[in-house]
């Protein structure tokens, strides 16, 4: 008989399912990579990119969330968690590094609203 133990999520809250495009600035880039936002939480997000990253790498996130009258441009300092190759793009999970409170006020509005459903 296998021991089974069932693995945890290391992810602090839920995330919200999204599709925003987005850009990403790393040390090592002049210019802002393209990249697909796919999820976010109050702790961090799921994107996709083509350029390829290491764990612990510091970037910066830039994209926009919807409000019920605009949208919120965000720019947030966040740290590669994790990644995986997935055909010839890159899947990637940061966290958030500390938020300031406009950014967590948009963050916990936008994922607050989608909860409900």
């Amino acid at each position: 008989m296998t021991d089974f133990t069932p693995q945890t999520d290391s992810r602090c809250a839920q995330r919200i399912t999204i599709n925003r495009s987005a850009t990403l600035k790393t040390s090592d880039t002049d210019t802002p990579v393209p990249a697909k936002l796919l999820n976010i939480s109050k702790c961090g997000a799921g994107i996709l990119c083509n350029h390829n990253l290491m764990i612990g790498e510091i970037i910066t996130l830039n994209f926009s969330l919807p409000s019920y009258d605009s949208d919120n441009d965000l720019s947030i300092s966040s740290k590669i968690a994790c990644f995986s190759k997935v055909q010839k793009q890159y899947l990637i999970g940061i966290e958030f590094a500390q938020l300031n409170t406009h950014e967590e006020l948009v963050i916990k509005s936008f994922t607050s609203y989608h909860e409900r459903f």
